[in-house]
Parts: C-alpha cells; structure tokens; sequence
C-alpha cells in the first residue's frame, strides 16, 4: 500500500450517460497536494473524499475503492488529505 495524496478533481458531465462523473487526481508526493488553510475545510472535503467511492486500477489487478482518507498537517494553515491503496507508480520516464 502506498500513500496518494489527493492533488485535485473535477465533475466530469458524461453525455452519453446522461449523468455525472467525478476524476480524481494522486501523487505520492505530499508537496505536490491541493491543501486547504484549516483543517475544519480539510475535514468537510475529506469525508467527501470517503463517500464518493473513489475507484482506482490496483497495482494488484483489478479495481480498489479509497477509503480511509485522513488529514495530515504540513505546516500552520497547510493540511493535505492522502490515503493509502495499491497505486500503481508512475514510471519516472513516461
């Protein structure tokens, strides 16, 4: 299991489907993070992050689905949001 930390994510309208579509964004990089200024904003986001079922290709195979999003303090007034799942690394030469 590796730590991602959340880096961003949009709301992808899906045409075909008539219906909507969340994208979500990792790095193993905490520096390379979208943060918020307190950690009450970091907490609204990140039980978000909990319910929406966020679904990843698994370094295992297959899917895994994100749970356990937690809160981490990188400085005074810069919180992060990672949890830790089968990422899949990124090969240093893509």
């Amino acid at each position: 299991m590796l730590k991602g930390y959340v880096t961003g994510w949009e709301i992808v309208a899906d045409a075909t489907l008539g219906e909507q579509r969340s994208d979500f964004r990792f790095d193993s990089h905490a520096e390379n993070a979208a943060y918020w200024d307190t950690r009450e904003s970091a907490e609204v986001d990140r039980t978000f992050f909990d319910l929406r079922q966020i679904v990843i290709s698994s370094s295992e195979g297959g899917k895994h689905i994100c749970t356990g999003f937690t809160i981490e303090e990188l400085a005074p007034d810069r919180f992060v949001i990672f949890c830790m799942a089968p990422f899949i690394q990124a090969s240093r030469n893509a």
